[in-house]
């Protein structure tokens, strides 16, 4: 059974609605039971989608609000239905999946709600309006097994030039962090770190969302008050509780922070030939192929509606900048091809593709160029 306060959880036919209460300073709890199915939480970031859709470059048909913005809104969501469709089908739990949607606007207000303490800086791309970003992320190499540390987002400045840059604290009660998630707090702490090496302080961590732990458990000195704190105990299979980021698993909308051959930064989604979805999700690794296969029909699906909606062909030039340069230094496209065209490619040819990421991820340097696959 799933606790939480009354009136947060409303039951659909796949999923579980969360909807946190703006107006409230206390931290709703949720317990999910350690055997049974098995929790995944995911943001309802539809909105972030639909934004990152009508930044395409002007002229190209982009999404307007008053237009095409609700329609493009509905296919995101009957993508997150494929998402989670394909989740059930590679990921075998005795009790099956259990998913709770959290309503993102809600949590933003909640979220913006607790921030009282000094200048607030955040770390969630979802929520930059009106709050000064810090764009960081932790890095990987293709393949999303090894980690690099903490690097800029693609496209942003150092690390510290971004923290030099930060308002000032006048009155000194130190910065407040504004998080999306905390699970282990690692990428927390070392920002914390970073920000101590340049001889500021954080005082306060506002996570929408913590797993695990103690809610208000501290990072190195610092207070932390989530909106949401799921909680579990490990069952006979291990931790019973997920999470993860619909948009992740899109080409072009968000996904790892990968290096590429070329020695530059760019963001690939969760599933291969880029990344191995059990090294992101704990799946079985003998599911990535096939959870690739059902996202990429997924991901065609997607963009089909979104050019007919649009009425023209999004192509790979129109993608984000961090999601164009992985196609294009790999040698998967090229900028005027459609992104449909390209998902089918990646399709056909998944095998040689996977097999040229996984020697870039076991050398972990440079391949030469235009050595990719066709």
């Amino acid at each position: 059974m799933i606790r939480a306060v009354p009136g947060h959880h409303l039951v659909h036919p796949d999923h579980h609605l969360v909807r946190p209460d703006p107006g409230s300073d206390v931290t709703t709890r949720i317990e999910a039971p350690a055997t049974g199915a098995f929790t995944i939480v995911m943001r309802d970031d539809t909105s972030y989608c639909v934004r990152t859709l009508g930044r395409a470059p002007a002229g190209c048909g982009t999404v307007s609000p008053g237009g095409s913005a609700p329609a493009v809104a509905e296919a995101y969501r009957a993508f997150q239905r494929d998402l989670r469709d394909a989740l059930r089908t590679v990921v075998p739990r005795p009790g099956g999946l259990r998913f709770h949607l959290v309503d993102a606007h809600r949590l933003e207000l909640a979220v913006r709600r607790r921030v009282t303490g000094g200048p607030p800086v955040s770390l969630d791309p979802l929520l930059d309006l009106a709050v000064r970003p810090l764009r960081v992320s932790r890095g990987f190499l293709l393949g999303g097994r090894r980690q690099v540390g903490l690097v800029p987002r693609p496209g942003a400045a150092p690390i510290r030039d971004q923290i030099a840059s930060l308002p000032p604290d006048p009155a000194g009660r130190g910065y407040t962090l504004i998080e999306d998630d905390i699970a282990t707090g690692g990428t927390v702490a070392a920002v914390i770190r970073l920000f101590q090496d340049t001889g500021r302080r954080v005082r306060h961590v506002i996570p929408g969302i913590r797993l695990g732990g103690s809610a208000h458990s501290p990072i190195l000195g610092a207070a932390v008050d989530p909106v949401l704190h799921y909680r579990t105990a490990a069952g006979p299979d291990g931790p019973a509780l997920e999470l993860l980021d619909p948009r992740n698993f899109l080409l072009g909308l968000s996904g790892l922070v990968v290096r590429l051959p070329d020695g530059t930064w760019g963001r690939t989604p969760y599933w291969l030939p880029f990344v191995r979805t059990s090294a992101r999700l704990g799946s079985p690794a003998g599911a990535d192929r096939e959870f690739a296969v059902l996202m990429l029909e997924a991901n065609a699906r997607f963009f089909a509606r979104v050019d007919q909606l649009l009425r023209r062909t999004l192509r790979v030039a129109d993608l984000r900048p961090d999601a164009r340069r992985p196609l294009l230094s790999l040698g998967m496209a090229e900028p005027g091809e459609p992104v449909i065209s390209v998902l089918r490619k990646l399709l056909t040819g998944m095998d040689s593709w996977s097999e040229l990421i996984a020697e870039v991820e076991e050398r972990g340097t440079d391949v030469p160029a235009g050595s990719a696959a066709r």
